[in-house]
């Protein structure tokens, strides 16, 4: 996982994305924001970093997406419920139309489990998230409490 997340966070950086890195990479060859959105769908729930930048981009750039292609996109190689999870917590921040359309076309997570798998491996770290869950995770069928500052 670390070398294709690390090439994410190259792709994040120079879509404009709010991504400090330690060393750029000039070797990376940027996809298109759909497809870079889709793939992150598949790590946002291994890394609350990714999760953050992947949903600061979203609330700054919806304008620029094309969200047929970013559903496309997302049902080839993503996550449908971490892309309506991320698009309902950006609606919060700014109302926009593509947010709706994409939060309608997408379906919770089949059953409620904690959002970082990280979370599920320490008994304190999920006896807290149960403790507090956030409505907005909860709607998708995730467990979360660390999206306080929306």
């Amino acid at each position: 996982m670390g070398n294709r997340l690390d090439y994410l966070f190259q792709e994040w950086h120079q879509l404009g994305g709010a991504v400090l890195l330690a060393e750029k990479s000039n070797d990376v060859l940027v996809r298109s924001s759909e497809k870079v959105i889709a793939e992150s769908t598949n790590y946002c729930r291994k890394s609350g970093r990714l999760t953050w930048i992947v949903l600061d981009w979203l609330i700054h750039n919806i304008e620029q997406i094309d969200e047929q292609k970013l559903l496309q996109e997302t049902k080839k190689i993503g996550e449908l419920s971490i892309l309506g999870l991320l698009c309902d917590a950006a609606f919060l921040q700014k109302q926009h139309s593509k947010f709706e359309h994409i939060i309608i076309a997408c379906e919770p997570h089949k059953e409620i489990e904690p959002f970082f798998h990280r979370v599920a491996k320490s008994p304190l770290a999920l006896r807290l998230t149960k403790e507090k869950p956030l409505d907005i995770f909860l709607k998708w069928n995730y467990l979360c409490n660390e999206l306080r500052y929306l």
